[in-house]
């Protein structure tokens, strides 16, 4: 346990310092067109006056190259403002960025609206030297002592806050032996005099003699006080934790414009009107007064052992809680969500490489996690399975993309791009050598909805990561384009009824339609953001997902649109080509729902009303269209408005 002293112990972003040639399509044409809603937040006390600290993205164009950032509070006036920018859109413009602002105090219940404009940044550098002078921010582990305010370089600086990042291995005999405990520490100066420091022991170094269970004792603090102390009995390999202290908290609320974020492609559209349901948000906050719930490496409600299958609410483009967070902006959503993206921290899917970053297969080709895999192409230290976790590709959820985005802590986008990594290292490197590609296919042969939440992994960390993402975008760009050249022949195979991905689904001749679901869920959002051949494979995807629900007249009941099953091919045979026949077969195989919903039982209307939700915003067709208002009042089971604000994890609508 670790013990709360003088300093609060902090959960995140919104509530102190928040941490640190697209192809325009529907709703985002339409946005242009009109000029659309500015970037936009709200504010809500109580807070003390202070400098807030938060992650930020924008559209193409709204903050163009070159241009600064101005805060208007309306009748309040103008806030100052830095901007410091992560990412850009492929024209120049800010894709996002951390921003900082002095805001004053605010009453309980007050809220402070604040227009985010073009503008420019006033006022001088803060001298981190000076601001430093004096003070501390001192992490023990174990004898081993580490101020993140030492030394002179490194520091990212701005009128309102500096910043810079220390990272240092801990000596064997500071971890109980384990040589792969690592320190990583974010730390920043506030022109308000706070010191704030984002402080995360990670035990993530792989391929190196001593990678070990780590134990130590620990120790934390800021300007001579304790932030918090305690022991780590027993941590695992490839996992972390961490904690962000401040010397001033700033709790101010932050209430982001979900429209917003959609028309950015940070965030799916999710339905603002159905909401979400209060037990959701009533169950949060009692999580969180779990005594559990500030023990490090604790997993805050995360499901450990991920193969379980189900309609687990983790599953989808974001978790049950974003999604909440999202649709809600509800405080306690917002500290349930960044409380788990700490604890993702401990999922065993981080590996260090010795030489820097996370492994790859560009310098260590042919490498995998699995325990089958020996050195120099496997891990010196197996994952193991002691620990309570079992990660697992086709049923992982992101934790982290979302809390990066919404408050610029670096941890989560550490957490964001290890996890990218995983997705690929875990893969079989006999399926990643399929298909001309060098060592990355993470599509072919494998199991849909494990290509599909794969794929979402990379694509959220290339656009996390802009020009910064090297490996990890030509992974996305690379899959991506194999899709795209594999289209043709997949149409001839398929014929009539074309548009399915093929994969592993654990039965001969049958597929699960709503694991082509999963997959238009990250489709979708990579040509939202401006793939072309992402876009290419939607539009070919197409035919399948909406005409699932227009054929009766070609022999295919649109009831069994989202069936569990439907028969796709004789066993081990090759697909039929015509809806007429997959119809048929369906019903003789007694996977048909007939004029009912027996066999959609569970989320499986909701994952087809969102696919087609995407397909409606993206295309814009009169065939997406006419799909979407089909199944959204047939009567399919689940899709009703109050199972939707129950579970909004796939509440997504078209613009």
């Amino acid at each position: 346990m670790i013990a709360r002293r003088s300093l609060p112990l902090l959960l995140g972003a919104c509530s102190a310092e928040a941490q640190t040639g697209a192809t325009r399509t529907g709703a985002a044409r339409r946005v242009a067109a009109s000029g659309g809603p500015r970037p936009s937040i709200t504010l809500e006390g109580p807070s003390a006056e202070g400098v807030l600290v938060f992650g930020h993205p924008f559209r193409r164009g709204d903050i163009g190259r070159g241009a600064g950032l101005r805060a208007d509070a309306g009748g309040s006036g103008a806030l100052p403002v830095q901007m410091d920018v992560t990412t850009r859109h492929a024209d120049g413009s800010v894709q996002h960025a951390v921003i900082a602002l002095r805001i004053p105090a605010l009453r309980q219940g007050q809220s402070l609206p604040v227009s985010l404009l073009v503008g420019p940044e006033v006022g001088a550098p803060l001298s981190p030297a000076r601001a430093a002078e004096g003070r501390s921010a001192r992490v023990e582990v174990g004898g081993f002592v580490v101020d993140a305010l030492a030394g002179q370089g490194g520091w990212q600086v701005g009128p309102l806050a500096a910043r810079k990042r220390v990272e240092v291995d801990v000596p064997a005999d500071a971890a109980g032996g384990a040589t792969s405990l690592r320190l990583v520490l974010d730390v920043a100066l506030h022109a308000d005099g706070a010191l704030v420091l984002d402080t995360w022991f990670r035990n993530d170094l792989a391929l190196r003699p001593g990678v070990e269970y780590a134990s130590y004792e620990l120790r934390v603090s800021l300007d001579g006080r304790e932030a918090m102390a305690g022991r780590v009995a027993r941590h695992h390999p490839y996992a972390g934790w961490g904690r962000l202290v401040s010397t001033r908290p700033i709790a101010a609320h932050i209430r982001f414009d979900p429209t917003y974020l959609a028309d950015a492609a940070a965030a799916h559209r999710y339905d603002l009107g159905t909401g979400v349901a209060p037990q959701v948000l009533d169950g949060f906050a009692r999580a969180m007064a779990a005594p559990s719930w500030t023990v490090p490496l604790d997993p805050r409600g995360i499901t450990q052992r991920m193969h379980t299958g189900g309609a687990r609410a983790d599953i989808g483009p974001a978790p049950l809680p974003v999604a909440a967070w999202v649709i809600s902006q509800d405080r306690r959503a917002t500290r349930f969500v960044l409380g788990q993206a700490e604890a993702a921290g401990a999922i065993p899917w981080h590996f260090r490489d010795p030489q820097g970053g996370w492994i790859d297969t560009r310098r260590r080709p042919g490498f995998w996690t699995d325990t089958r895999a020996r050195p120099p192409h496997g891990l010196t230290f197996p994952v193991g399975g002691d620990h309570g976790w079992a990660p697992d590709r086709a049923h992982q959820p992101d934790y982290s993309f979302m809390p990066w985005i919404l408050t610029g802590r670096r941890a989560f986008l550490d957490n964001l791009t290890a996890q990218a990594h995983h997705s690929v290292i875990a893969t079989w490197p006999g399926v990643r050598r399929e298909g001309g590609l060098p060592d990355n296919n993470i599509v072919h042969n494998a199991q849909t909805r494990s290509a599909a939440w794969s794929m979402r992994q990379v694509d959220n960390a290339a656009w996390a990561l802009g020009d910064q993402a090297g490996w990890v975008g030509e992974v996305s760009a690379a899959n991506w384009a194999w899709l795209r050249r594999m289209l043709p022949e997949w149409t001839a195979t398929q014929g009539e009824a074309h548009g399915w991905i093929p994969g592993e689904y654990g039965g001969s001749g049958v597929l699960p339609p709503w694991q082509q679901d999963y997959f238009v869920s990250t489709v979708a959002m990579a040509a939202k953001r401006g793939s072309a051949d992402a876009r290419a494979v939607l539009s070919w995807m197409e035919n399948f997902l909406a005409g699932r629900f227009l054929a009766r007249d070609r022999g295919f009941n649109p009831h069994d649109g989202c069936a569990y099953l439907i028969a796709i091919s004789p066993p081990r045979g090759t697909p039929y080509r015509s809806w007429a026949e997959i119809g048929r077969e369906t019903v003789a195989r007694n996977l048909s729902n007939g004029e009912g919903w027996e066999k959609s039982r569970g989320d499986y209307g909701r994952w087809a009303l969102q696919s087609l939700a995407a397909l409606v915003e993206v295309l814009d067709t009169q065939a997406s269209r006419s799909a979407y208002s089909w199944l959204l009042n047939s009567g399919a089971y689940g899709i009703d408005a109050t199972t939707r604000a129950r579970l909004p994890t796939l509440s997504i609508v078209p613009a």
